[in-house]
């Protein structure tokens, strides 16, 4: 594992990937199924979908990766049966206590997996392998929307990376080819986040050759400008990684790096394509959003991006910070300082012990929750407060009383440039 304090553009990355995904998950839930955007329009953060869902509400797919996520910000790399067993209960608790949109392939499994012996995780995979044997289709995308984390866990082992894609993919789908998209976008995912490149192919040496020959196809037939593969037929998860990296592939030809335009341009294809478009625009963001950062994605849509278990992006995108950082037990080692909201590690300022990190920072509010923008005065001393929309904000930001995720804070100028935001003497 990578030692933290990581470096800011490895963070930011990470950071990127499960908001990049969840972007894309919730853009592409007013569309799912039903008639997507054309070429001149945008598409919107509006909910409804097969849920329904409020307007920027994540679906199913980021729903079961904020599964992974728990137990994965605990500092699990998900690959031992302890760990397996506490994602596989976690997804049967969501199951029963937060899905409000499941595929019906990864429902029979869930519901299959209650009774039985063995631990969660056993039962799970009985019951997979059971669909399987009983239908002969168990090669849905369910396995591959809720990779992207799995990119995080080991971001310098690639081998461990791909066991724990496998063995996350197949607690609901025995087929091995969900488990082989998996590793194949874990992968990706990993290399983005510590090289800041796309690389697909890369991953072909981590299946048996055979599976690697078919996969180079799939993936050149996604390259191709018209695929003969019929793209809309995304549920398959052959076709969704097709899908996804049909309008990815080419991203690095792009001169500079892609900016918040380019990124929403990427989500839109994917949602474009049509089909499952909450789906596929998830799988797109993860691997967007691990390449480009989460610093290239459109900051105003990723404040409205919520969902199940109640998380708002800074609570997504903290715990992908600590999950790249190896877990809870790795901040806070000698030489480093932790946010005190999120938990991410970083370079300590002893001048400042209780200040929050640069990422929390930046979803600051005022008293009512409004988005809210610090600046530093010049010469003056103290700090501008704006709205985005360029107003004054309130009396009481002016005053130093700011807020996130409703805890109340202080901010100020630092001693040596920039602004720095505290917890309030009481809190500490």
């Amino acid at each position: 594992m990578l030692e933290p304090p990581l470096a800011p553009d490895v963070l930011d990355r990470a950071t990127g990937a499960l908001l990049g995904q969840a972007l894309g998950d919730a853009l592409g839930v007013p569309y799912e199924f039903g008639t997507p955007p054309g070429p001149q329009e945008w598409p919107e953060l509006r909910g409804g979908g097969l849920g329904p869902y409020a307007p920027g509400e994540w679906s199913d797919d980021t729903q079961m990766t904020a599964c992974l996520v728990r137990v994965a910000a605990r500092g699990g790399r998900l690959r031992t049966e302890a760990e397996l067993d506490a994602v596989a209960a976690a997804f049967v608790a969501w199951r029963s206590g937060g899905a409000s949109d499941i595929g019906v392939q990864t429902a029979a499994v869930i519901d299959r997996a209650a009774g039985g012996d063995g631990g969660p995780a056993e039962r799970m995979r009985a019951a997979a392998w059971q669909v399987f044997a009983d239908t002969g289709r168990a090669a849905g995308n369910g396995a591959l929307m809720r990779t992207a984390v799995v990119g995080l866990l080991a971001l310098d082992d690639r081998r461990a990376t791909a066991v724990a894609a496998r063995a996350v993919a197949e607690l609901t789908h025995a087929d091995p080819l969900a488990a082989e998209s998996c590793v194949l976008w874990s992968e990706a995912v990993r290399v983005a986040v510590v090289e800041g490149r796309l690389d697909l192919r890369g991953g072909l040496d981590l299946l048996a050759p055979e599976r690697a020959a078919a996969w180079s196809g799939w993936i050149d037939d996604a390259e191709r400008t018209s695929p003969d593969t019929d793209l809309t037929g995304n549920g398959f998860t052959v076709t969704a990684l097709q899908a996804a990296w049909h309008v990815l592939h080419d991203l690095h030809d792009v001169h500079g790096r892609p900016g918040p335009d380019e990124a929403l341009a990427r989500l839109a294809a994917a949602i474009r394509i049509g089909g499952d478009t909450d789906t596929v625009a998830a799988i797109t963001g993860g691997l967007l959003g691990a390449l480009v950062g989460v610093a290239a994605l459109p900051m105003p849509l990723l404040r409205q991006v919520h969902g199940w278990p109640g998380w708002d992006g800074r609570e997504l995108g903290g715990r992908a910070r600590v999950i790249a950082q190896g877990g809870p037990g790795r901040a806070g080692i000698p030489g480093t300082q932790t946010c005190p909201l999120c938990g991410t590690s970083g370079t300590p300022n002893p001048r400042y012990p209780d200040h929050v990190c640069g990422w929390c920072a930046a979803w600051v509010t005022d008293e009512d929750g409004r988005p809210v923008d610090l600046f530093n005065a010049s010469f003056s001393g103290g700090y501008l407060a704006r709205y985005p929309d360029g107003s004054p904000a309130s009396a009481q930001v002016a005053a130093g009383r700011v807020w996130i995720g409703g805890e109340p804070l202080r901010a100020g100028e630092a001693r040596f440039g920039g602004i720095v935001v505290q917890r309030q003497e009481e809190t500490r």
